[in-house]
């Protein structure tokens, strides 16, 4: 498999997958990609509060996943939780774009796992053409979740956790990069979303982390110290 710039190509439950740099995991088999905790509307619901944060996120956030859709030629979207961040996301300027974006992805086929976001947000509506799941999911060899968990049977592709690594260069230099997180039967996907916090507080099962920075995924050993 060819895998597009910058992205690390791995084995999962026996599939050939790409962990990419733009913080989405790619199924090239099934032309599937996957992504979690988009957070759409954050900014807005922040600013709905009084709280001055930076406008544009969702549009980015957009953009973003219209070019891995155009550029892999995608046939399938999978939202591992968090499509919306809030009720309050669904202001007018938040909506339209979303709209937009389905209507230039009209023969995509969009699934949602629900997340605990999305169950304060609420659905997609039905004009944005989602299939809506709870978790686990089975696809193939793979169980779509939002949060971690172990599922028999399946390697679970989940998010919730926004995982993180630091890592310390000379001196006192340190780095903070989100990463894809690999437990035995799991892996973790960053956080899609533009507008998000992170965590480095990763399970204690995590044996591999893929830290990415600078357009590219890099495989990290496991060293139990880089939270």
């Amino acid at each position: 498999m060819t895998a597009p710039p910058g992205a690390l190509s791995i084995v999962l439950a026996g599939e050939a997958v790409a962990l990419l740099a733009e913080r989405a995991l790619w199924w090239p088999r099934e032309k599937t990609l996957f992504v979690a905790d988009v957070h759409l509307g954050k900014a807005a619901s922040f600013r709905a509060l009084g709280q001055p944060v930076p406008s544009g996120t969702t549009r980015d956030n957009l953009d973003r996943l219209s070019h891995l859709i155009d550029a892999l030629a995608a046939q399938r979207l999978v939202v591992l939780g968090d499509w919306l961040h809030a009720a309050t996301a669904r202001q007018a300027q938040v909506m339209d774009a979303v709209r937009a974006w389905r209507a230039r992805h009209a023969q995509l086929d969009c699934l949602l796992v629900r997340g605990n976001h999305d169950s304060h947000a609420g659905d997609p509506p039905p004009a944005l053409r989602f299939d809506i799941v709870d978790e686990p999911f089975r696809l193939g060899p793979f169980a779509a979740c939002h949060h971690p968990q172990t599922v028999g049977h399946a390697l679970v592709l989940a998010g919730h956790l926004h995982p993180a690594v630091q890592l310390r260069g000379r001196a006192h230099d340190r780095a903070h990069l989100p990463c894809f997180c690999e437990a035995p039967g799991l892996m973790i996907l960053p956080a899609f979303g533009a507008f998000t916090g992170s965590t480095r507080e990763l399970p204690a099962a995590t044996v591999r982390c893929y830290a990415v920075g600078g357009g590219q995924v890099v495989a990290l050993p496991w060293w139990g110290g880089g939270r």
